[in-house]
């Protein structure tokens, strides 16, 4: 009874660690993002998305492979680069579901540039996030944008973490 009490005791201490790294990877990708928009790194900011994925725009309604969102998205990072932008992403999470190798997140994020006149632009997103983890790096496999958010929400809103 003891002997079985212990390895249960055990698998749950090694399940809980198990959950911790897995949040602590997807933090790392998340790092990644942040860092990759704010220095301009475009070439970066691609290679954390799967090959085949797929950018869901709940605003536009509209779903397409991320290739497509790239090419909208290249000028804003071409800019952040040159000096022209300052380029900044935050992230707030209601629910974080996954196992060793997928992921599924929910949250708000907040992207926002700064232009060289000191204008600043800001963007709140209610936004879904599917991940899979492909020898031992996490890519993202869809980013579904779901709809406008605000800053009102932004400061009510509980991150998770």
């Amino acid at each position: 009874m003891r002997k079985t009490i212990f390895i249960i005791i055990l698998m749950s201490i090694q399940y809980m660690y198990a959950g911790d790294r897995v949040i602590d990877e997807l933090d790392i990708a998340w790092s990644k993002f942040k860092k990759t928009i704010s220095s301009g790194d475009f070439r970066s900011f691609k290679s954390a998305y799967h090959r085949d994925a797929v950018l869901v725009n709940g605003i536009s309604n509209k779903c397409y492979p991320i290739k497509k969102a790239f090419d909208g998205w290249r000028q804003g990072f071409m800019d952040t680069k040159a000096g022209v932008l300052d380029a900044n992403l935050e992230l707030k999470f209601s629910r974080r579901v996954f196992d060793i190798s997928t992921a599924h997140e929910t949250g708000i994020f907040h992207y926002y540039t700064i232009d060289e006149q000191g204008k600043q632009t800001h963007t709140y997103v209610h936004f879904e996030s599917l991940w899979i983890k492909k020898q031992n790096k996490w890519f993202m496999l869809m980013e579904n944008q779901v709809s406008r958010a605000d800053k009102v929400e932004w400061d009510k809103f509980k991150s998770i973490i």
